[in-house]
């Protein structure tokens, strides 16, 4: 029950983070993470897979525009685990901003990465745990959207310490 609560608040601090612009001032605890500014990308919330599911869907129906995406793969690590749930808004372009994990678009692959450096042709982005930068530029014809919230599902009971 303990656990419950935990992430409902947490949800509940999310949804009241988001303002209506897409843009999220939930912050990580680390600025940064492998070298790489990280502070516009939510931290996630730990819960079991149902509250993630629950959770995930529920803030992206109350999110215009919002949906709901699992990672898979180990490039955002360790911010982002393999099945975690990201909840994605779409957001103009030009209201990018570095640090921000962003989701885009690239022959026909769907990718979660970090916002490092505005270029001429768009945005430069990274894999947290990736050794390079990507050569792919995010630009306003493929990105999909921010991750305004992610929730890492675990399996058994849920333990919280202080």
């Amino acid at each position: 029950m303990l656990a419950r609560r935990l992430t409902l608040t947490a949800l509940i601090t999310i949804i009241l983070a988001v303002g209506a612009d897409g843009k999220t001032s939930v912050k990580s605890k680390e600025t940064y993470i492998a070298g790489n500014y990280v502070a516009g990308s939510p931290p996630p919330v730990l819960c079991t897979p149902d509250e993630a599911r629950q959770q995930s869907r529920t803030l992206a129906a109350m999110t215009p525009g919002a949906f709901v995406l699992r990672g898979r793969g180990n490039s955002m690590l360790p911010l982002y685990r393999s099945g975690t749930l990201l909840v994605v808004q779409p957001v103009a372009f030009e209201n990018l901003s570095r640090g921000m994990s962003v989701v885009f678009q690239h022959e026909g692959r769907v990718i979660t990465h970090v916002l490092v450096a505005k270029t001429g042709n768009g945005w430069r982005t990274t894999g947290l745990n990736n050794r390079r930068q990507d050569y792919i530029a995010v630009s306003d014809r493929n990105i999909r959207g921010v991750v305004i919230a992610a929730f890492t599902p675990l399996e058994g009971d849920v333990v919280t310490m202080r």
